[in-house]
């Protein structure tokens, strides 16, 4: 499992908006299943105002270390009243919050964070540090939606899987299994048919043809065949979808029966275009933006 093959912490990034709490509570969640320790982190900017060399007085910046440090430790405390024996450290580091996640997502075996901060203009925010992190992280990163823990009750919803037929998805192929055995659900693994990626917006192109639809189930099954022998517990589902890739996704997803929602979406960071353009900024920003369960975003370059 991966998470026996990782450093055994999972990261969570807290800045101390009401999501990053959730998103901190989700990662202590993900830690007690897979027995690993929690670190909260926080980092901090002090700020430089007036003329070139001017220095902040010294109890300006003794302020904001502590204000940071009492953020951490009462999260800390929050989450320790839910999860009474998960292992909970902090980290207060002093960076620009996208150096200091990807930083820390090389000690990971995940690395967690809202999809919201503090801003005035949420999507500033997504784009700068969730997508950088999403984007350059060195352990797979779970992007969580603000009010998940207020949703519908999807404890017995399955993973689902985004792939796209090449060898940059393995790596999340290999995550989603191990999500799905840790947390003892079905995985959907979807692989999505973009028709005006593949001929173009050609008139009459409305349908795909049966050898189309056959090959790529062929495509998908080949792409997850050595995982489902490992995974001999896991029940997996295989769906070939139409569409672009992040709008078909979340549809689907939507149109589960209610409590199956997924617990979780699982994406590559990169891939080849064509046939599903599984690439950061488009459809992982797509889904990243518009869902309503965690994004996992795991990029090819994650070793076990």
């Amino acid at each position: 499992m991966i998470g026996n093959s990782r450093p055994a912490v999972v990261v969570a990034g807290i800045d101390g908006s009401g999501e990053a709490l959730v998103a901190a509570q989700w990662a202590a969640q993900e830690a007690r299943r897979r027995h690993l320790s929690l670190r909260l982190v926080h980092s901090y900017t002090v700020p430089i105002v007036g003329y070139p060399g001017y220095a902040f007085p010294p109890d300006m910046g003794e302020a904001v270390v502590a204000a940071g440090q009492h953020l951490l430790d009462r999260v800390a405390r929050t989450i320790a009243g839910t999860e009474p024996e998960l292992d909970i450290s902090t980290s207060l580091v002093h960076a620009d919050p996208r150096k200091a996640l990807v930083e820390a997502s090389g000690v990971a075996s995940l690395t967690v964070i809202g999809s919201r901060g503090h801003g005035r203009i949420p999507e500033v925010l997504l784009g700068s540090v969730a997508l950088h992190v999403a984007a350059h992280g060195r352990s797979p990163v779970a992007i969580v939606p603000p009010g998940f823990a207020a949703a519908e009750n999807t404890s017995k919803g399955p993973i689902l899987l985004g792939v796209d037929a090449s060898a940059n998805s393995e790596a999340a192929v290999r995550f989603a299994f191990d999500e799905a055995a840790v947390r003892g659900v079905d995985l959907i693994a979807a692989l999505v048919w973009d028709d005006a990626a593949i001929r173009g917006f050609v008139r009459g192109a409305t349908r795909i043809g049966d050898f189309e639809i056959e090959e790529a189930h062929a495509v998908l099954s080949e792409q997850i065949a050595g995982w489902v022998e490992k995974y001999p517990d896991v029940a997996v589902r295989q769906v070939v979808l139409r569409g672009r890739p992040a709008k078909a996704l979340l549809d689907y997803g939507l149109g589960l029966p209610t409590g199956r929602h997924p617990q979780a979406m699982i994406v590559g960071s990169h891939g080849r275009g064509g046939l599903t353009g599984m690439i950061l900024g488009s459809t992982s920003q797509g889904l990243i933006t518009h869902a309503i369960w965690p994004v996992m975003v795991v990029r090819p370059d994650i070793a076990e």
